[in-house]
């Protein structure tokens, strides 16, 4: 009989931790939920966030495009530059032109198919 007056303390013991335990955690305050007005701000928080990372990596590629574009003009220019001309020979200029005496012509002119006259008549 001890062992089971025994037991019913150790059921009573448990049950009261249960009580207890769900009395404890009913007691603790659930956190406040988010208002809607809350998550429209923070939706248009991360919108505007990655609006700025598009924007800046834009403007980033484009700046990249520009000094490359430089880089390769001035790379170019720098190129013709260094470009070793000493041993080609120079342009020569133009011939002077020369003086121009037409022949004289002494031949007649004359018709080159003789004319016999009118053929109608």
């Amino acid at each position: 009989m001890q062992h089971i007056s025994q037991l019913t303390t150790y059921i009573y013991l448990l049950v009261f931790l249960a009580m207890a335990t769900v009395a404890w955690t009913g007691c603790v305050r659930k956190p406040p939920s988010k208002t809607k007005e809350q998550v429209m701000q923070e939706k248009l928080a991360e919108r505007l966030q990655r609006w700025y990372a598009d924007l800046e990596a834009n403007c980033n590629r484009k700046v990249m495009e520009r000094a490359a574009a430089i880089v390769d003009s001035t790379l170019l220019a720098d190129a013709r530059f260094k470009r070793d001309t000493s041993d080609l020979p120079s342009i020569p200029g133009r011939p002077e032109k020369p003086a121009f005496t037409p022949p004289s012509d002494s031949t007649p002119i004359k018709p080159i198919l003789g004319t016999k006259g009118d053929s109608l008549k």
